[in-house]
């Protein structure tokens, strides 16, 4: 098949790291794939691992602040030029403007919603209309189905569920690898490291889990920050408050993820809202147990007490939920050693990939 996905932009961001995964085990597959950006500034850092997985990269700008009424059209012609069959769109620009393309080029449109419906009316309007251009609309989680239900987003005989996935050999503990990092960062070998992988964005709420773990940070009890964002200066702020904010550390965005997990103890996330997280994915495959809130698909991915932790979006629960992950260090090994189990039954790329060209293929036959 030729395939494009539309997506945002190329910057770093779960949906976008979804889509490059699944492209990736599309070209092995040999489908001919495209991924094609509509962000109005500079290429992202991803459309170089689009490029190495043999992924053709096109871009498409936004033009102006509002609606944009050459776009669809723009993206129409290309589909029609590069002969794509289905149109993959993730989140919802690339649906509003993707869905009327795809059928102007006459092709399978699948929708892709990687998180909780947040809009306003006149958004709701319009992500109504293109979800009736749609030929299949995923979302990935239950939770996310359910959120799409009840905003009347789509017709339901259209939605289903297709949970993400990675390359998990690409994510594995590694005593070797932990003792380089712990060695590169200047952490004791024996200390306590609790870290989150995330932008730092107000969504993110990593200012949550600062505040609740600045009362336990020490030598022996260390948090890093990966990822960068526009929360960052405040983030470091609030570190800065404190005495023992120095050992919070913040190492910024990072091309190295799966190196620097082997170097934690224990993955925390702390988002007010999420769809289906690849950071947790990656950590669970990493071996580690997982501190999260209950927002979103999470609740789907992590068993309380047996894959990892679960809190309330609601500070002082998830301090003292923490503080409690923290009584129960001598459990974690064995926590993570059944995250790591879970996510090899469950997260595997290749599950994903199946899944999604499975769909394709209906669909393409029913339109036929």
């Amino acid at each position: 098949m030729v395939i494009a996905h539309v997506i945002h932009s190329f910057h770093v961001g779960g949906q976008e790291v979804m889509a490059v995964e699944l492209a990736s085990r599309q070209v092995a597959r040999g489908n001919n794939v495209f991924a094609i950006s509509l962000a109005s500034d500079v290429p992202g850092s991803l459309e170089g691992a689009f490029v190495r997985a043999g992924v053709k990269t096109l871009h498409f700008r936004k033009r102006g602040p509002t609606i944009d009424g050459t776009l669809p059209v723009r993206l129409a012609l290309a589909f029609l030029r590069n002969s794509i069959e289905v149109a993959h769109l993730h989140n919802e620009q690339p649906l509003i403007y993707g869905a009327l393309a795809g059928k102007l080029a006459r092709c399978a449109v699948v929708a892709t919603r990687h998180g909780l419906v947040v809009a306003s009316p006149r958004q709701l309007w319009l992500r109504r209309q293109a979800g009736r251009l749609v030929d299949g609309d995923v979302s990935v989680s239950m939770e996310v189905a359910n959120s799409t239900r009840a905003h009347r987003l789509v017709d339901e005989r259209k939605v289903a569920v297709i949970e993400n996935g990675i390359d998990l050999g690409h994510y594995q503990p590694r005593a070797e690898v932990r003792a380089e990092v712990r060695t590169e960062l200047g952490l004791p070998d024996d200390s306590l490291v609790v870290g989150i992988v995330c932008r730092l964005v107000e969504c993110k709420n990593v200012g949550l889990l600062l505040r609740a773990a600045l009362p336990h940070l020490s030598p022996a009890t260390q948090l890093l920050i990966i990822g960068d964002g526009p929360e960052r200066p405040q983030l470091q702020a609030v570190a800065k408050q404190q005495p023992q904010g120095k050992f919070a550390r913040f190492l910024g965005q990072r091309t190295d993820v799966a190196r620097l997990l082997n170097g934690l103890d224990l993955f925390a996330l702390s988002s007010s809202t999420e769809g289906h997280p690849i950071a947790v994915i990656e950590a669970m495959a990493t071996g580690l147990p997982v501190l999260a809130t209950k927002v979103g698909g999470i609740p789907e991915m992590i068993e309380d007490g047996k894959t990892g932790f679960l809190a309330p979006v609601d500070e002082p629960a998830y301090t003292a939920r923490l503080a409690a992950a923290l009584e129960q260090r001598r459990a974690w090994p064995t926590i993570g050693e059944a995250a790591r189990i879970a996510a090899h039954a469950r997260f595997s790329s290749e599950t994903m990939a199946d899944r999604y060209l499975a769909l394709y293929q209906r669909l393409r036959q029913a339109a036929a």
